[in-house]
Order: structure tokens, then C-alpha cells, then sequence
């Protein structure tokens, strides 16, 4: 393989990449705006690649330069399911019906606290956990039994109690999918029956 081919195809798999990885960030915070559980679009994503892979994986070897259908069909099977997920949320989100405006009202249903670390490069091969940093999450419930978490700081967390209501702006997404903006959310005390 000649070296001008080698740095040509290093620069194609270097953009493949960071493209899934982009597309995978923004796909998250379009997430955080929509009532959907989070696992449905990206299965549904995932089957389509996995379908169209049988008959696609062949456009691959271009990149890949391998033969391999298994491997083959793996990238596109990857790629086809981020792609699309980002592309589902960019337009249900960004294309959103404002005409469909209306106020809702959720209770928060539940306080969350997830562990996570940061990593630390300890070897030329090995990562080590570092220091043990928080996230914080609330459980927000509609008037139509839909749920949905949302990621809080921490100064707001510990002010919001089980019980306490939020004024809720939903929007009907392109694809029937309602949207929020979960930093407009206003919260108020519940009454004290009602809190843990």
C-alpha cells in the first residue's frame, strides 16, 4: 500500500469517527428536550442499520480495505444507527410545532445521584480511575404519566423536593415526540403530604 493511500485512508476513518462522535454528543443533548425513553430511537436506529447492512456493507471496503462482511456490516451497522438517531432528534426537535404550544405541569417523582470517575493516564497503555465526581438528576412525572430525568446542578438539586411541581412547556416534535427546554423549567413547593 503506497503512503500517499495509507495517510488518504487514516484521514477517512479519522472523520468517520469523529463524526459518530460528534453526532453521538449532540444526539444526547437533543435527547435531554424530548419525552421518549432513551433506548427507543437508538433500537429502532440500530435495526434499521443492522437490515440495510446485509445488503450495504460492501460500500465499506473503500474505508476499511477489509473483506470482511461481519466487520463491514458492523460499521455500517454503527454509523446508519447514529446517524439516524441524530438525524430524528435534530428534526423533531428543531422543527417542533410552536402552534402546539401548551403549558403542563410534572411532579417530581424521585432524586438521583450517579457515581462516576474521572480517568487518568497512568502508562503509555493504561488508564486508571481518578478522583469520584456526582451527577444529579431529578424524576419529573406529567399529568399523563410520562417520565422523564433531568439533569440538575447541584445548588438546585438540593433545593427541589418529591412533590414539588414544575411548569412544563411542551411542544409536539415533527415526529409526534413532545419537546421541552429543561432549563426553562420553573419549580414549586408541593405540599408537605406530598414530599418525602
Amino acid at each position: 500500500m503506497a503512503k500517499g493511500n495509507k495517510f488518504v485512508r487514516g484521514v477517512k476513518i479519522a472523520v468517520a469517527v469523529l463524526a459518530v462522535l460528534v453526532m453521538s454528543v449532540w444526539s444526547m443533548i437533543l435527547y435531554s428536550d424530548a419525552f421518549i425513553d432513551w433506548w427507543i430511537v437508538p433500537a429502532v436506529t440500530l435495526g434499521v442499520g443492522i437490515a440495510t447492512a446485509i445488503h450495504m456493507w460492501k460500500w465499506w471496503i473503500p474505508l476499511t480495505w477489509s473483506e470482511s462482511g461481519l466487520f463491514n456490516g458492523m460499521c455500517h451497522s454503527v454509523f446508519s444507527a447514529v446517524l439516524l438517531t441524530f438525524a430524528f432528534f435534530a428534526l423533531n426537535n428543531m422543527l417542533a410545532d410552536s402552534a402546539s404550544e401548551r403549558a403542563d405541569t410534572a411532579v417530581v417523582t424521585g432524586h438521583f445521584r450517579e457515581e462516576h470517575h474521572r480517568h487518568r493516564r497512568v502508562g503509555r497503555r493504561y488508564v486508571a480511575n481518578g478522583e469520584v465526581y456526582y451527577t444529579y438528576k431529578l424524576q419529573l412525572k406529567l399529568s399523563d404519566g410520562r417520565t422523564k430525568f433531568v439533569e440538575m446542578p447541584l445548588k438546585n438539586y438540593r433545593r427541589i423536593h418529591d412533590g414539588d411541581s414544575a411548569s412544563v412547556v411542551l411542544r409536539d416534535g415533527l415526529f409526534g415526540v413532545p419537546v421541552f427546554d429543561h432549563k426553562a423549567l420553573e419549580f414549586r413547593k408541593g405540599n408537605r403530604s406530598d414530599r418525602r
